[in-house]
């Protein structure tokens, strides 16, 4: 049988940051760490503070970044230096990034209903109305 590995609060902790900051496989691949192990560590409640203060001061450092990149963006667009798609993108990826790890949104996805304050008869003209609309355009 196989000895079993003891691993110190602070390798443990390491560890998690290192999935919080890219993922359980890499972490496990640099740490030598089976995924599994920090996969359980990463779900304990001592480690959840810590994995949210790892989040949020990623998120900080994105949105500096991004700052950073839209201000060599700038520069090197003045003096012709480089291509803006290859800023931009940098600066677009920190943004979104940044945003992600916030918790803010990256995307919007919205509809509106409509008839969400019709009555059930208004909302029967209303369809009424657009079979008639359809036939006329056709």
């Amino acid at each position: 049988m196989a000895e079993r590995r003891r691993y110190s609060r602070k390798t443990k902790a390491s560890a998690v940051i290192a999935a919080e900051m890219s993922s359980v496989t890499a972490a496990a691949e640099a740490t030598g760490i089976p995924r599994t192990t920090i996969g359980y560590w990463a779900d304990q409640p001592e480690f959840v503070v810590l994995r949210q203060k790892t989040r949020e001061e990623l998120a900080a450092g994105s949105i500096v970044l991004a700052h950073l990149a839209q201000a060599a963006l700038e520069r090197k667009i003045a003096a012709g230096e480089v291509e803006p798609r290859d800023l931009a993108t940098i600066y677009g990826i920190a943004i979104d990034k940044g945003q992600l790890l916030a918790g803010e949104a990256t995307s919007r996805n919205e509809h509106r209903d409509i008839t969400e304050n019709m009555t059930p008869a208004e909302t029967i003209a209303l369809a009424s109305d657009i079979e008639e609309w359809l036939k006329v355009e056709r």
